[in-house]
């Protein structure tokens, strides 16, 4: 009999193994929705811009895109088709050996209401960082990003800037880097470790608007982001603590600078 058993549980175990191997997300595929998120968005958005200044007779259409206005404008309608995409890539997402009664977005991107002492324990120590990056900069004695001058000179309503950088995009990017895509790199073969590294890369890459120092800095602001995602296993404390840095540095831009 002990053979038997012992080939019904080394039965099993393969078949669990194969199970597990079949519902491991592909690094190729997750990639490739990476891609989609970025491109597909910005491509419409482009495209439903371009047609506009086509209609309006903009003059100097390559100028008028490359203006800070047009920029947030065209950042703003990007979120609005990221995040509906976002949401339905999470609701379709699983986890190997999950429940189905689990299967939910909020669930996949790790999204849950923090205790409020986590909130102030995150707002605080996102404003030590985001100190100690700051005085970095000027040991370091970089210039001021070109972007950040032009979008504290823009005519663009305060509020919609604010709402731009203070609140989307904390909650998209955070979503997307830090919700959907480091769990997916995190289940592939890959890993934690390879997660974290891949979506701060990314989350660097994506910020072509600043030099390539800014670049290094935001890469490592995705590595605390993900680092605070990690530690108390919530995107919705990454949102906070990326609010807490942007607000900062808006409040910096518009009163210190």
């Amino acid at each position: 009999m002990e053979p038997q058993e012992s080939k019904d549980k080394q039965a099993v175990s393969t078949l669990n193994s194969q199970q597990k191997l079949a519902t491991t997300p592909s690094i190729i595929v997750t990639l490739f929705w990476a891609l989609f998120l970025y491109i597909v968005p910005s491509f419409i958005v482009s495209f439903g811009f371009g047609m506009y200044a086509q209609a309006y007779g903009v003059a100097s259409g390559d100028a008028w895109f490359a203006q800070v206005e047009t920029l947030l404008a065209m950042t703003f309608a990007v979120y609005l088709i990221v995040l509906p995409c976002l949401w339905l890539l999470a609701k379709y997402s699983h986890e190997p050996q999950s429940c189905h009664e689990t299967r939910s977005a909020r669930h996949f991107l790790n999204l849950a209401l923090p205790l409020p002492k986590l909130v102030w324990l995150v707002i605080v120590f996102s404003a030590a960082f985001w100190l100690m990056m700051t005085i970095a900069t000027y040991v370091l004695a970089l210039e001021e990003e070109p972007f950040m001058e032009q979008l504290k000179n823009s005519a663009t309503p305060i509020w919609f800037i604010l709402l731009n950088t203070c609140v989307l995009a904390p909650i998209v990017e955070e979503l997307v880097f830090r919700g959907w895509l480091f769990k997916r790199f995190a289940l592939t073969q890959l890993g934690q470790v390879g997660a974290i590294a891949i979506t701060s890369l990314l989350f660097a890459a994506i910020h072509i608007q600043y030099s390539m120092a800014g670049i290094i800095f935001v890469f490592v602001l995705g590595l605390y982001f993900t680092w605070i995602r990690v530690k108390y296993h919530s995107t919705s404390l990454a949102i906070v603590a990326h609010a807490t840095c942007n607000s900062l540095t808006m409040f910096a831009l518009y009163y210190l600078y």
